[in-house]
């Protein structure tokens, strides 16, 4: 199980799409906290005590969306380029290659996530100083925040990831991925009015603000409870199909 684990970190830090992911957040996140959420903030909004908690859960909502390519392409790329073969021949257990990735798009998604959660709020106050402009007295609650976006940003790896097994096609799994929250649960949302706290997405962003998209007012731990119970389905069912079918 170790070897297989360092065989799937050795495949993440050697793809060049893991680091023009994490370059890609990182210049969004920039661009969005230090220019417009900093440089171009006007001076009231800054004085809110909640502004830099907001930038926070704010970015892991947007970026996790990104963040999630990587685990997605961790698996993706060997369906693509027919090397899930050479990764299935190295173990003699299936469920070991998919605990393996698990586990390091796991360990990727939290320190992914850390880092975007508060490398928001510093390119805000970042921008707001050079622009002369003061932040005022904040309420962070640090460990608050830090849960509930590691846990957003996790939520995201884990739907990716269970969307790609069950899948196994990657553009169709990218497209599927980005039309579902984006779109598809909005469309819902708009039909069916309280439905947001129950869909997939909705619920995952909620754990990080509170608020659902649809504007109703939802618990953490409805929330919580939600992404938990669609990633333990869809990881099942994603299980399932990679243990039962051909790998090509």
């Amino acid at each position: 199980m170790i070897s297989a684990i360092r065989s799937e970190f050795r495949k993440l830090l050697t793809v060049r799409s893991t680091y023009l992911n994490v370059i890609a957040c990182l210049l969004i996140v920039g661009l969005f906290a230090g220019f417009g959420s900093g440089f171009r903030a006007v001076q009231a909004s800054l004085n809110s005590p909640g502004y830099l908690a907001d930038q926070s859960s704010s970015a892991i909502m947007f970026v996790g969306l990104i963040l999630a390519f990587v685990g997605l392409l961790l698996v993706g790329h060997e369906y693509r380029y027919n090397t899930i073969m050479y990764t299935l021949t190295m173990s003699n257990r299936r469920l070991k290659v998919l605990l393996a990735k698990f586990v390091v798009i796991s360990v990727f998604a939290l320190v992914a996530s850390a880092v975007m959660i508060f490398f928001s709020p510093f390119c805000t106050i970042l921008g707001a100083h050079l622009a002369g402009k003061t932040v005022g007295p904040q309420v962070y609650h640090t460990w608050s925040i830090l849960w509930r976006g590691l846990f957003c940003g996790w939520g995201y790896s884990v739907y990716a990831y269970a969307l790609m097994l069950v899948l196994r096609n990657q553009i169709g799994t990218i497209v599927t991925f980005l039309l579902v929250p984006l779109i598809g649960e909005n469309i819902l949302i708009q039909i069916f009015k309280h439905i947001g706290p129950n869909l997939p997405f909705t619920a995952l962003q909620a754990t990080a603000s509170t608020t659902s998209l649809d504007g109703s007012h939802t618990t953490t731990a409805h929330s919580v409870i939600v992404v938990l119970i669609y990633a333990t389905v869809s990881l099942t069912i994603g299980a399932v199909l990679f243990l039962k079918r051909d790998a090509n």
